[in-house]
């Protein structure tokens, strides 16, 4: 039997474990490293998607800051600007804004805050 014949049966049989236990945690690290990039793409596009949807599905002055950072990202993308941080910076800037949004959307339902924001009887050019 030669050498080669001893390997191919080696190899076919399973004993030869060397070459796959040398093969294994490179190919795990890849799968991973791959992993994490397709999660952080997934991960931006879900919140640039959520943020278009918060612009349009109910147009008002608040939600118009929405929709015009989903434009401005959109755009960027589209003319394959990297975001070399700004895109982060700009998530947690978006972050703050969205908690002080929420925020007032829940103080509004209690009703100190509507007696609070009760004209008290005086008219306005609306009401008349």
């Amino acid at each position: 039997m030669s050498a080669d014949d001893s390997a191919a049966s080696a190899a076919l049989t399973g004993d030869d474990r060397t070459d796959a236990a040398a093969a294994g945690p490179t190919e795990y690290r890849r799968l991973f490293k791959y992993s994490a990039v397709i999660a952080d793409f997934l991960g931006n596009f879900v919140v640039v998607m959520m943020m278009g949807a918060c612009g349009i599905a109910l147009p008002s002055i608040l939600n118009g800051v929405y929709f015009v950072l989903f434009v401005v990202v959109l755009t960027l993308w589209s003319c394959c600007v990297r975001s070399r941080g700004w895109f982060a910076v700009l998530r947690y800037l978006l972050l703050i804004y969205v908690a002080g949004h929420v925020i007032m959307i829940h103080l509004t339902q209690f009703e100190f805050m509507q007696h609070a924001w009760d004209n008290h009887g005086n008219e306005t050019l609306v009401e008349r």
